[in-house]
């Protein structure tokens, strides 16, 4: 009976024959991209681009300043003049960012010229009109941010910046400033009116500036590789760029 038993189960196992090897799953690529406070939106349009690739695993590292040894796969974006970088060389435009002047919604105000901004940033002209006799409040971002870079390149020239001046961390810090004040005046992003919550957003409004001027906050977003992209980091790069409208 036991040999019955033995022999009916070396039947049932070569029946069964050898099962077959499972194929692993692909690992993930790990890409990492490094960014500044004021170009989060971007970066936000990184992660949106990767969700939607289950072999693309996305880091991100804010940081003000430019990390100058890069590995391959980082990716660090920029805005303007890149930063050069050791064994970095190639360079991806992306998008391009537009730097918005804004107010409380509030302010009755609709455009300023250009003599006028610099006027308000320099400290020249402090109160909004003659008749309400409203103090006008100045708000900066940090030195070294790209966005308060070509803002003071385009606006000040060589004139010095107010002492009345507030400074806001960062972009966001910034938005809340101006929205809890009407006297208030301050510039950030384009991209932050478009990804930040809509309550928020309608509290403040832009400023009509002169073209020269809004050319001038007008500039590109790069994407910066130790070398020309390919596969998994291409593929991404060209989601982002076909995410601008």
């Amino acid at each position: 009976m036991k040999h019955l038993l033995l022999l009916g189960l070396i039947l049932a196992l070569t029946a069964c024959g050898i099962p077959e090897e499972s194929t692993p799953a692909p690992t993930p690529e790990a890409i990492q991209v490094v960014y500044p406070a004021a170009l989060k939106p971007w970066a936000d349009k990184f992660a949106e681009c990767a969700s939607i690739n289950p072999l693309v695993a996305l880091y991100f590292n804010q940081s003000p300043g430019v990390d100058t040894n890069l590995d391959p796969n980082n990716v660090v974006l920029e805005m303007g003049e890149p930063t050069p970088i050791d064994g970095a060389s190639y360079l991806s435009q992306v998008g391009s960012e537009q730097i918005a002047l804004i107010i409380n919604q509030e302010n009755h105000l609709s455009q300023l010229s250009s003599d006028t901004i610099q006027s308000i940033y320099s400290g020249q002209t402090q109160n909004w009109d003659s008749a309400s006799g409203q103090r006008i409040q100045v708000w900066v971002l940090p030195n070294g941010d790209p966005v308060r870079l070509y803002f003071d390149r385009a606006v000040l020239h060589s004139y010095p910046l107010t002492t009345e001046s507030l400074l806001a961390p960062d972009p966001e810090a910034m938005l809340e400033a101006i929205s809890h004040d009407m006297n208030a005046i301050g510039y950030l992003p384009g991209s932050f009116l478009m990804s930040i919550d809509p309550d928020l957003a309608s509290k403040v409004k832009n400023i009509k500036m002169d073209t020269t001027l809004q050319g001038k906050l007008s500039q590109p977003v790069v994407a910066i590789t130790p070398t020309e992209p390919s596969g998994l980091l291409r593929e991404l790069l060209v989601c982002v760029q076909a995410t601008i409208p």
